[in-house]
């Protein structure tokens, strides 16, 4: 059914922080990490797993900034992150960036 004014309706654009940069945008347009159940911290692709989530930009910046002032702990809620997941989580950013290129 049409909108009575004859305009349709947009749906409003969810927005997210980064937790390093704290810049706003899209939530496609940041990349969600994600503290799961089990204590896990995970890339989370989909933007639709369980647990507590964390924004972060698509940038090896914002990842090194979060991992080293330990934005990402506090974001999560994790008393620390392992130097082994630390080191997934750069080496996904790092092929988001060879990709986009």
């Amino acid at each position: 059914m049409a909108h009575p004014s004859g305009l349709r309706k947009t749906r409003p654009v969810p927005q997210r922080t980064c937790v390093a940069c704290r810049r706003t945008d899209a939530k496609q347009g940041l990349v969600r990490v994600v503290r799961n159940a089990e204590g896990q911290v995970v890339v989370d692709p989909t933007g639709r797993l369980n647990g507590r989530g964390a924004y972060l930009c698509p940038e090896i910046t914002c990842w090194e900034v979060a991992l080293k002032r330990h934005h990402l702990e506090r974001a999560l809620r994790v008393a620390s992150i392992e130097p082994d997941v630390s080191a997934l989580l750069l080496a996904y950013v790092r092929d988001l960036e060879t990709t986009k290129i």
